[in-house]
């Protein structure tokens, strides 16, 4: 699923919808900041590396993959708290901090998931590995 992620960000940073000459509308929000147009492209590009180094972690069986992935939900976590109070006082963005705020408890709950099942693969290995010695 993650490089699936990964080749549809990079396929929108590339693919234009419609034929908008006046609005570049490519957008996205990473670390809790707004990116539009060129920016935003550069932003997707490097979050879909990220996944794909995720997807390649996790097929190749290694354990950075799944920290990476933790570190990466944990991310998308942080970033919608801080978009939602850093745009909580605008008022033209109550409707973007809105939808944003929605998604929170959703990955709040993947990121808890995550954790769950990836707690005795992370860090059981390194308490055996200790013992044995």
């Amino acid at each position: 699923m993650a490089g699936l992620w990964a080749i549809c960000l990079a396929l929108r940073a590339f693919v234009h919808v419609g034929d908008l000459n006046l609005v570049d509308p490519i957008e996205t929000i990473f670390a809790g900041v707004r990116f539009n147009g060129d920016a935003a492209r550069v932003v997707l590009l490097v979050e879909a590396g990220i996944f794909a180094a995720i997807a390649a972690g996790v097929f190749a069986r290694r354990r950075w993959g799944l920290l990476l992935a933790l570190c990466c939900m944990v991310q998308v976590v942080m970033s919608h708290l801080a978009f939602v109070i850093a745009y909580l006082p605008i008022h033209a963005e109550w409707m973007n901090v809105r939808v944003v705020a929605s998604q929170g408890p959703m990955m709040v709950l993947i990121t808890l998931y995550l954790w769950i099942r990836a707690c005795d693969l992370i860090f059981d290995s390194q308490h055996a590995e200790a013992r044995a010695r």
